[in-house]
């Protein structure tokens, strides 16, 4: 494997020349994620099952470099990083697959942007993640757009536990997308959780629906005394 790496690191060290960059963990130049910093995201560790009212799988705390990854990706055009993120959500994702019971194909939903979202990155950031994630998998399950963020929907950023339920509660289920939903099991993904507002009320408009939401995945759990410095 000695060989493949260093043909691969010659790769980057010529891109670098043509497009110089910086790790987004260290700030070392020339990569977006440099080789320890690739290491460190890459890292086995037991997935977080944060206590919100149902069942949750998440790869890793919002810190260290999986954090910064993920600010870079959403927030700095960073797109090139959609593939390393999606190896790691795909942890998390499997985990969740494997408790579905069919007989039919699990469908999988992801949270849904506002608009000023996608306008401003050029792309749904979730949905992204989970393409990156199931690439090359085989995985049985369908996959459905069936969320949209209502009228008046705005950033969680910085509303108190209160607000953030009821401003997540702006949810919609596009109704040309119930008839699909009904009786499903649905696997629902998300980026961040932290309180789980968001994803409780999107599960909430599914199963209002008539689908069975099994399981929530997201790739990163930030704790609520963290909310002052989380983008989302």
């Amino acid at each position: 494997m000695a060989p493949l790496l260093n043909f691969t690191e010659l790769g980057l060290d010529l891109l670098a020349l043509l497009w110089p960059a910086a790790c987004v963990g260290c700030g070392e130049p020339d990569r977006d994620c440099c080789l320890p910093c690739r290491v460190e995201l890459r890292r086995s560790a037991p997935l977080l099952r944060p206590d919100i009212g149902a069942p949750c799988f998440v790869r890793g705390p919002y810190e260290g470099v999986l954090r910064a990854t993920l600010v870079a990706f959403k927030h700095r055009g960073r797109v090139g990083l959609a593939g390393e993120l999606g190896e790691q959500l795909r942890v998390p994702l499997v985990a969740a697959l494997d408790v579905c019971r069919g007989p039919a194909a699990p469908v999988i939903i992801t949270a849904p942007s506002r608009r000023v979202g996608v306008r401003r990155r050029g792309f749904r950031q979730v949905e992204l993640l989970v393409s990156r994630a199931l690439r090359g998998q085989g995985v049985r399950a369908l996959r459905v757009a069936a969320l949209r963020a209502g009228q008046g929907r705005r950033s969680q950023v910085g509303l108190a536990a209160g607000e953030r339920a009821r401003n997540a509660a702006r949810v919609r289920v596009r109704a040309s997308r119930s008839a699909v939903l009904r009786g499903r099991e649905v696997i629902l993904v998300d980026d961040v959780i932290t309180t789980g507002s968001t994803v409780l009320a999107c599960r909430d408009a599914l199963e209002a629906k008539g689908a069975v939401v099994v399981a929530i995945v997201a790739l990163c759990h930030a704790q609520r005394r963290d909310t002052r410095g989380i983008l989302v």
